[in-house]
C-alpha cells in the first residue's frame, strides 16, 4: 500500500460521525489495520468494517466519507486483501438500507471513485476480478462502466468471472444488454456462463422464455454451476422466484427426476418457496411436493416431507408413503435424515387425523425416538387422551431423570436441551388432557421439586383427581431451599386441587414476610418474591392489600439502568395498576423505564393502559414513534392517553408490512373502533390478495402460518364494529 492512498483520513471529523456501534472516531486506525502487515489484526479490521460502516446491509452517516479511502486502498496494486474492500465497496453500493441523505451521500462518493475502479476488472488476480464485477455492477450506471464491463468479457476466460460481468451489465443496463444476454444465453459457452446469463435476465426483470427454463435444467441437471459466486449464494433460488408457475413446475419436475441430490433439494425448496408466497398455486404444486417425498435421496425426501408438513394439499397425496416410511424399522439417532423423516411422518399423519401414526409413535416414544416437536402437534391438533396413549406417555415419563446432572461438554450440552425439550412437551400434552390423565400422577410428582415444565400445572389442570400429589406438593411450597417461584406455582395446583384458597393466600404472606425481612444485598430477590406473590393472588382472584406497600416500593425505588431492574419495577407497577391503586407509582416507573430506554414497549403499554393520567409521558411515547420497533406500542398507548387516531393507524401499515396479522392488530382495531375505517380496504386486500400474508415465519411452518393470520384477519374483519366494510370496500358485504 502506498501511504497516499490514505492521505486526508485524519483531516475528517470522524468524532462526529456515526456508524453501526456509535461514534465513528475509530474508523481511521481500523482502514491503517486493514492494510498493515499483521494478517490476524488485518482480517479482524475488515470485518470490523464491514460490521460498522456497513452493518447487515445498513449504511451509516460515516460510510460516504469512508467510500473514497476504501476505494483508494481496493484500486492500490500495492495493497494487501484487496478482495475483501472490493466486496466491502461491492456490498456498499448494493445496498439501499439507510437514510435518503447518507445513500445520496454514498452514491455521489461511489460515483466520484467509478474512474479509479474500472481497471480492477484488468487485475491478474482472478478472484479480485470475480468480486469487482459485483462491485462495478452495482455502481451508478455510467457509460464509462457498461463499455468496460463488454470490453473485458471479451479478454475474459474464466466462466466464473464472465457471469459476474454477465450480471453487472444486467444491473447496468438492463434494456441494452437483453440482446447480449440472449447471445450467451443461446451460444455454446461453459455452464456457469449460461448460468449467469440466466441470472441476470431474471435479476433485471427481463422477458423469459422456454428456452431459458431449459437452460435453467441444462444447468443445474450436472450439479450447481456457480459456486462460491459472489453475485449470489443461491443463484438457482433467484432465478426461479421469477418464473411463471408452469415454467417453475416443468424444471423442478425435470430436476427432482433427473438432477443431482442438491439440485433435486434446490428445485423441492423452490417449489416450497412459491407456495409459501402464493396462496393460488398450492394446489397446483401440491402433487410434485407429494411426488418427492419418494425420492431415491434421503435428504431430499426431508426437504419435501418438511413441504408437505406445511403445505395442506400436499399432505393427503403424501400420507401412504410417509404411514409406509413408519412401517419400517425405527430410525437411529436424532440427527439423521430418517429420523428427521420419521418425525415429518408422524407429524403429517397426525395433523390429518390418520390413525397409522398410533403404533409407530408408542414404539418410538419407548425408545426414546420421538422429536419433541411431535408431541406438541398432539397438542396443538388436540388429540384426546386413550389408555394407549396414557400408558406410553407414563412410560417415557418414568424412563426419564428427574434433573440433568451438570456438565459442561458438548455432547451432554445436547442432551440436557432435548431431555428438557421432550419433558416440556410431555408435561404440557398431560396438562392438556387434564382429569383424563390422572393416572399419570406419580410420574408427575417425581418431577414437582425440579420442576421447570409444565408438571405441577399438569397437576392444577387435573383438579380433585391429582389428590394423591398433595403431599409432595406441599412439601416443595414449604421447603425453604426452593425458589419462591416453585413455591407459589405448587400453592396454587394445592388450591386447584383441594379448593382451598388459603394455601394461595398463607404462600404469599410467607414471601411477603420473607421479602421484608431480606438485606439490601438481597433486595433484588426479595423484590422478585413479591411481584410472584403478587402475580399469584391475582390470578386466583384475590385482594393484594397487604403487598401494595412492598409494590409500591419497588416500582419506585430506582434501582439504576440494569434492564432486569427496569422490568421488575414495570412488573410491580402494572400489578398495581391491576389492583386498582393510585396510578402515581406505576406512571414513575414508566417514565423512568422510557427515559433510561429500557424496555420501552413495556413502558409504552403500561402508560397507555393508565389512560388520560399518563398525559405527562406523551412526548417521550411520540419520541418512539421513529423506531419501529417500538412505533406500535407508542401509537397504541398515544391513542389510550390522547384519543389520538393517526399515529395508531400509521403505526398499524408499518407493522403490517413486516409483521402481519395477530392479536395486535384485532387490538388496534377495537382500540380505534369506527376510526380505523381508513384502514379496512387496505385490510380487504390483504386478506384477499393472492400473496402470502407479511411476516412469513419460520421455514417450514410458514403456509399454515399465511392460513391462521389470514383467517385471523378475515375474523376481524367480520366481527361487530366493523358493519362500516360496507362503505369503504366497493364490492364487499
Amino acid at each position: 500500500m502506498t501511504a497516499a492512498a490514505l492521505d486526508g483520513v485524519d483531516d475528517v471529523e470522524w468524532a462526529s460521525l456515526g456508524h453501526a456501534y456509535g461514534s465513528a472516531a475509530d474508523v481511521p486506525r481500523t482502514l491503517r489495520h486493514a492494510v498493515g502487515e499483521d494478517e490476524d489484526l488485518a482480517d479482524e479490521a475488515v470485518e470490523h468494517l464491514f460490521g460498522t460502516i456497513y452493518h447487515q446491509g445498513t449504511l451509516y452517516s460515516a460510510t460516504p466519507w469512508a467510500v473514497p479511502f476504501v476505494a483508494r486502498l481496493a484500486a492500490d496494486p500495492g495493497t494487501v486483501r484487496r478482495t475483501g474492500l472490493v466486496h466491502l465497496l461491492g456490498a456498499i453500493a448494493e445496498t439501499r438500507d439507510a437514510s435518503p441523505e447518507v445513500l445520496a451521500d454514498v452514491r455521489a462518493a461511489l460515483a466520484r471513485e467509478t474512474p479509479r475502479l474500472l481497471p480492477l476488472l484488468d487485475d491478474p488476480d482472478v478472484e479480485l476480478r470475480h468480486v469487482a464485477t459485483y462491485l462495478l455492477g452495482n455502481l451508478p450506471p455510467t457509460a464509462e462502466a457498461v463499455a468496460a464491463v463488454r470490453a473485458r468479457r471479451a479478454r475474459e476466460r474464466s466462466p466464473r468471472v464472465v457471469a459476474g460481468l454477465l450480471a453487472a451489465a444486467g444491473r447496468l443496463a438492463p434494456a441494452e444488454s437483453a440482446e447480449w444476454l440472449a447471445e450467451e444465453l443461446g451460444s455454446p459457452r461453459p455452464v456457469a456462463v449460461h448460468a449467469g446469463a440466466l441470472w441476470a435476465v431474471a435479476d433485471a426483470g427481463l422477458p423469459w422464455s422456454d428456452a431459458a427454463t431449459s437452460a435453467v435444467i441444462d444447468c443445474w441437471v450436472a450439479g450447481e454451476p456457480l459456486r462460491n459466486w459472489v453475485w449470489s449464494a443461491d443463484p438457482f433460488a433467484d432465478i426461479v422466484a421469477g418464473v411463471d408457475t408452469a415454467s417453475l413446475a416443468a424444471l423442478c419436475r425435470s430436476l427432482t427426476a433427473q438432477g443431482p441430490a442438491d439440485s433435486a433439494q434446490r428445485a423441492v425448496d423452490a417449489v416450497y418457496e412459491r407456495c409459501t408466497r402464493s396462496r393460488s398455486v398450492r394446489e397446483e404444486l401440491a402433487p410434485l411436493l407429494a411426488a418427492a417425498v419418494d425420492h431415491p435421496e434421503p435428504w431430499v425426501r426431508v426437504a419435501a416431507a418438511t413441504a408437505v408438513r406445511d403445505v395442506p394439499p400436499a399432505a393427503p397425496l403424501a400420507a401412504d408413503f410417509l404411514a409406509a416410511h413408519l412401517a419400517g424399522p425405527l430410525p437411529t439417532g436424532p440427527n439423521t435424515p430418517e429420523a428427521r423423516l420419521f418425525g415429518l411422518s408422524l407429524e403429517v399423519l397426525v395433523t390429518l387425523g390418520d390413525p397409522r401414526w398410533r403404533q409407530p409413535f408408542t414404539a418410538a416414544l419407548a425408545a426414546g425416538g420421538v422429536a419433541p416437536d411431535v408431541l406438541g402437534v398432539l397438542v396443538d391438533a388436540d388429540v384426546p387422551c386413550d389408555a394407549v396413549l396414557l400408558s406410553a406417555v407414563r412410560r417415557r415419563l418414568a424412563a426419564l431423570p428427574a434433573r440433568w446432572e451438570p456438565s459442561s461438554s458438548h455432547d451432554a450440552l445436547l442432551g440436557r436441551m432435548r431431555w428438557h425439550n421432550e419433558l416440556n412437551h410431555l408435561t404440557r400434552l398431560v396438562r392438556r388432557w387434564g382429569a383424563d390423565a390422572a393416572d399419570a400422577v406419580p410420574e408427575l410428582v417425581a418431577f414437582v421439586p425440579h420442576d421447570q415444565w409444565w408438571a405441577v400445572r399438569a397437576l392444577a389442570a387435573m383438579g380433585h383427581a391429582a389428590s394423591a400429589a398433595v403431599p409432595a406438593l406441599t412439601a416443595v411450597r414449604d421447603d425453604p431451599a426452593v425458589s419462591w417461584r416453585q413455591r407459589l406455582d405448587c400453592a396454587e395446583a394445592l388450591a386447584a386441587i383441594t379448593g382451598d384458597l388459603d394455601h394461595v393466600t398463607a404462600c404469599a404472606a410467607a414471601a411477603t414476610e420473607a421479602a421484608a425481612a431480606t438485606t439490601a444485598a438481597q433486595a433484588a430477590g426479595a423484590a422478585d418474591a413479591s411481584v410472584l406473590a403478587a402475580r399469584a393472588l391475582l390470578r386466583r382472584g384475590l385482594p393484594l392489600d397487604d403487598l401494595l406497600p412492598a409494590l409500591r416500593e419497588i416500582a419506585t425505588t430506582d434501582t439504576g439502568d440494569a434492564p432486569a431492574a427496569v422490568r421488575l419495577r414495570l412488573d410491580a407497577a402494572e400489578l398495581l395498576r391491576q389492583a386498582g391503586d393510585d396510578v402515581a407509582a406505576p406512571l414513575r416507573a414508566a417514565a423512568d423505564a422510557l427515559d433510561r430506554a429500557r424496555h420501552v414497549a413495556d413502558a409504552a403499554g403500561l402508560a397507555g393502559l393508565i389512560g388520560p393520567p399518563a398525559a405527562a409521558l406523551v412526548p417521550r411515547l411520540r419520541g418512539l414513534l421513529a423506531d419501529r420497533h417500538d412505533t406500535h406500542a407508542a401509537a397504541l398507548a398515544i391513542r389510550r392517553v390522547t384519543g389520538e387516531a393517526e399515529p395508531l393507524l400509521d403505526a398499524v401499515r408499518q407493522r403490517l408490512t413486516w409483521v402481519g396479522a395477530g392479536a395486535w392488530l384485532a387490538e388496534s382495531l377495537r382500540e380505534l373502533g369506527p376510526d380505523a375505517a381508513p384502514l379496512l380496504p387496505e385490510l380487504h386486500v390483504l386478506a384477499h390478495r393472492d400473496a402470502a400474508m407479511p411476516g412469513g415465519g419460520i421455514h417450514g411452518r410458514q403456509v399454515r402460518q399465511d392460513d391462521e393470520d389470514r383467517l385471523r384477519l378475515l375474523a376481524v374483519l367480520a366481527g361487530p364494529g366493523q358493519a362500516v366494510t360496507s362503505t369503504t370496500s366497493p364490492g364487499r358485504t
